[in-house]
């Protein structure tokens, strides 16, 4: 191996330690750590072993206090429902009075809106013939022109 060769192999080898670190390094620095961390959960649980009982003394209070937020809540909720009823319940009567006016509306009024639906109902139906004649008329063009191609 020439010694070109040689140093590039050397550099080769340095840029691969700086990417990739030292694998042996970075095998013992995980054990390391891995094991500190043990050891101080391991201190941590062995001094706080009331903190549990503790914890489960208490979880009844803070039930307790989250049923009483749950029920503040539903409280507020109901409060809020009832409202949207009340409001339903005062819309649905406006809708019947409403349809009472119109029941009671004088005989001229029933007779203009009478006439503006049958004028309405005329020209959807004039609108519907004039595209069956105007489809008609295409359709009869079309087939003149084709018997004309076929004639020559």
């Amino acid at each position: 191996m020439n010694p070109a060769q040689s140093n590039d192999l050397q550099h080769v080898e340095k840029l691969c330690g700086r990417l990739l670190g030292q694998p042996q390094e970075n095998v013992q620095q995980a054990i390391a750590t891995f094991v500190q961390e043990f050891e101080t959960k391991r201190d941590s649980l062995a001094s706080t072993k009331a903190t549990p009982t503790a914890m489960l003394k208490e979880a009844p209070n803070w039930l307790e206090g989250a049923k009483k937020q749950l029920d503040a809540h539903l409280d507020s909720t109901t409060s809020k429902a009832n409202a949207t009823l009340e409001s339903l319940r005062r819309l649905q009567e406006s809708i019947a009075q409403s349809n009472q006016k119109q029941k009671t509306a004088n005989p001229t009024q029933l007779a203009k809106a009478a006439f503006q639906d049958d004028i309405g109902e005329a020209k959807e139906a004039f609108d519907q013939e004039m595209l069956l004649r105007h489809a008609d008329v295409v359709k009869q063009y079309v087939g003149a022109f084709v018997q004309q191609i076929d004639h020559y």
